[in-house]
């Protein structure tokens, strides 16, 4: 890895590979392309997709820049929890997995973390933005960036502008921000036909506000590998509101099973749930939000079906987001 004459502070709730793509553009060098194959290697992509997994890789080099703390593990932990998706995604590992996260001396690093479904979720695969934070980071900053919380795969709308939606690409022609080697700085332009990106956004909804808000809760849940929270952990959450569910039912167990996935596939549909993966038949959806699977193997479905289930019972009452506040 190169050594850079120079090293730009992390801005507040920046992705790391946003700060990345700052220097790039402020570096003077030949191409931008010559200075991404010294600063990350041949080839490899600036995506939101399993960002947490590439950077894991490069975090103690990158974070000696950041804070002269190669070795402290405080510091590792504040850039991949608050700087990439892995301060969403590490609910959804055991203990054990948070810690190999962070230990960039352990053999461990090598090994990849799988998250089921990945490629699936809409919001996982794309950079997006908020139209009015841009203005607001010139304004502060002097440069627009990237911010992770835009880029939870549950966010729709920007958590300090509640009604902007977020800009995933342009609607005109059918452009994806998925690289940041290509696109390092959020316009609201689009570089294929110049057309206005914020223009005709969709707008979020009551169900879209509700998953925004549990995939928020967890980004920002300040448990860290060292001292954890894990009473109740995440992946049982679903099974324990559907277990409230059937106590406060006088009826029969798959009664109450059959009246309550009935609800939530009319749910669904009332909200355009599908809308958060990227699917080709009503039948993928239905097996990738089974609730049995949720229940029986939570670790092998992906996280959004988590939050998604638990928007859903917090709709009909049987789901406290307090509970969140101890999930890890």
């Amino acid at each position: 890895m190169a050594t850079m004459h120079f090293f730009l502070p992390l801005l507040p709730d920046e992705h790391y590979y946003s700060r990345i793509a700052r220097m790039a553009v402020l570096t003077p060098t030949k191409s931008i392309t010559d200075f991404y194959s010294a600063w990350l290697g041949a080839n490899r992509m600036l995506s939101p997709l399993k960002d947490y997994e590439a950077i894991r890789h490069d975090v103690a080099a990158h974070t000696n820049a950041t804070a002269n703390a190669t070795n402290n593990v405080a510091t590792r932990e504040d850039v991949l929890y608050r700087h990439t998706s892995a301060g969403f995604y590490r609910h959804f590992l055991n203990i054990e997995q948070q810690r190999a996260l962070l230990d960039v001396a352990s053999k461990s690093k090598r090994k990849a973390f799988f998250m089921p479904w990945l490629t699936k979720v809409r919001h996982a695969n794309c950079w997006r933005s908020c139209p009015q934070c841009i203005e607001d980071d010139i304004s502060h900053y002097g440069a627009s960036y990237w911010h992770t919380a835009h880029q939870l795969p549950t966010a729709t709308t920007c958590h300090k502008h509640k009604s902007q939606p977020l800009m995933a690409g342009c609607s005109h022609c059918g452009f994806e921000q998925t690289d940041l080697r290509d696109i390092p700085l959020p316009d609201t332009t689009c570089p294929l036909c110049n057309h206005d990106m914020s223009s005709n956004l969709p707008l979020a909804n009551a169900a879209n506000a509700a998953i925004q808000h549990v995939g928020l809760a967890l980004h920002l849940n300040r448990s860290s590998c060292q001292q954890p929270l894990t009473n109740p952990q995440i992946l049982r959450l679903v099974e324990y509101a559907f277990g409230d569910t059937v106590r406060s039912r006088q009826q029969a167990y798959w009664e109450t099973k059959a009246q309550i996935e009935q609800a939530f596939w009319e749910w669904v549909s009332e909200n355009r749930i599908d809308d958060y993966f990227v699917m080709k038949t009503d039948e993928e959806l239905q097996t990738l939000l089974c609730l049995e699977s949720i229940m029986n193997t939570p670790t092998k479905v992906t996280p959004l079906a988590h939050i998604i289930w638990l928007a859903f019972f917090n709709h009909i009452g049987q789901f406290d987001h307090a509970r969140l506040s101890s999930a890890s």
